[in-house]
C-alpha cells in the first residue's frame, strides 16, 4: 500500500495535480517519514488540565484560612471567564471545570441553595450544554451530559434516604440511569434527524449506551437472573447493530456487556475453581482475538 500511494504521488506531480512542495509532503507521508502525533498532543493537553485543576484544588485548601472563601470564590469565577473567553477547545473545558469547581465551592461554604444543592449540578449541565453548543466542543458536550446524569443520580439516591427504605434501594437509581441512557439516545437521533450538531451524536450514543449497559451490569450481583438474560440480549443486540455500521467503539461496549452477563449466568451454576479459572481464561481470549478481527475487517475499505 505504501509502495502504491508513493507511486500514485509520484504521477499526479507529472501530470501537474501536485506542486513540487506538495509532492514532496504527501510523499513523505507515503513512506512513513513523517509522523503524526496529534493524539499524543491531545493527551498531553488533557492530561495537563487534570493537573491544572489538582493544582487548583490544592492551592484552595493550602491558602482557604488566608485568603477566604469570597476572594476564593471570586477569583474562580474571574480565572473561568478568562478561559471562557478564548475559542480553543482546551481553555473552554478548563474554564468550565474551573466553573463547575467554582459552583461547588460557593454550595459548599455559603449554601445558597440548602437542601436542594443537587440542583447546582443541573445547572452546571445546562452551561456546559449552552457552552458547548456555543463553541461546539463535543468534550464539553459530553460533560454536560455527564453532569446531567449525576444530578438525576444524587438526587434520586436523596429521594430515597428521605421517603424510601425498600429491599433493593439500588433499583430506583439503576432506573433512573436507564432512563438517563435511552434519553441521550433519543437526543442522539433528534441531533441526526433535524441536523442541529449531528457531530454531537456520537457522544449522545455512547453515553447513553454506558448508562444503560452499566446499569444492567450493576444488578449482576444480586439474585435475579434476569439482569444476566438482559445483559447478554442487549448486549448481543448492540455489538449486531455496532457490526452493521461498522461502530467499533459501540460493536466493543455490546461485546464486553454480553460477555460479563453470560459470564455471571455461568458463575451462577457454581462451578469448580479450575472449571471457572478455564472458562475465563479461554473465553477472554476468544472476545480478545474476536475484537482484533472485527477492528481489522472494519478498517479495510469498503
Amino acid at each position: 500500500m505504501r509502495a502504491e500511494v508513493d507511486a500514485a504521488v509520484v504521477r499526479l506531480r507529472r501530470e501537474g495535480a501536485l506542486s513540487a512542495a506538495q509532492a514532496d509532503l504527501f510523499g513523505r507521508v507515503a513512506r512513513r517519514e513523517l509522523v503524526s502525533v496529534h493524539r499524543e498532543l491531545r493527551f498531553l493537553l488533557y492530561g495537563g488540565i487534570l493537573v491544572a485543576m489538582m493544582g487548583v484544588g490544592l492551592l484552595v485548601k493550602q491558602n482557604f484560612e488566608r485568603i477566604g472563601p469570597l476572594a476564593i470564590a471570586a477569583a474562580l469565577g474571574v480565572a473561568a471567564a478568562g478561559c471562557l473567553d478564548f475559542a480553543s477547545e482546551y481553555l473552554l473545558l478548563f474554564g468550565v471545570l474551573l466553573l463547575g469547581a467554582d459552583l461547588a465551592y460557593v454550595e459548599a461554604q455559603f449554601t445558597p441553595l440548602g437542601d436542594a444543592w443537587p440542583w447546582h449540578l443541573l445547572i452546571m449541565s445546562v452551561v456546559s450544554a449552552f457552552l458547548a453548543v456555543r463553541y461546539d466542543s463535543r468534550i464539553v458536550f459530553s460533560l454536560a451530559l455527564s453532569t446531567f446524569a449525576a444530578w438525576r443520580g444524587v438526587s434520586v439516591v436523596l429521594l430515597e434516604k428521605a421517603f424510601w427504605s425498600g429491599p433493593d434501594p439500588a433499583g430506583s437509581l439503576r432506573a433512573n440511569a436507564i432512563g438517563c441512557g435511552l434519553a441521550f439516545l433519543l437526543l442522539a437521533a433528534a441531533l441526526v434527524r433535524f441536523d442541529r450538531k449531528a457531530h454531537f451524536e456520537p457522544v449522545a450514543v455512547h453515553a447513553g449506551w454506558i448508562l444503560i449497559l452499566g446499569a444492567l451490569v450493576s444488578g449482576l450481583g444480586g439474585d435475579d437472573v434476569a439482569f444476566g438474560l438482559l445483559a447478554v440480549l442487549v448486549g448481543a443486540g448492540l455489538a449486531a447493530f455496532a457490526f452493521r455500521r461498522a461502530r467499533f467503539s459501540l460493536f466493543v461496549l455490546g461485546v464486553l456487556a454480553a460477555y460479563t452477563g453470560l459470564s455471571a449466568l455461568f458463575l451462577r451454576a457454581d462451578p469448580p475453581f479450575a472449571v471457572a479459572a478455564l472458562w475465563f481464561a479461554l473465553t477472554s481470549l476468544a472476545v480478545l482475538a474476536a475484537l482484533l478481527t472485527v477492528h481489522q475487517r472494519m478498517r479495510r475499505p469498503a
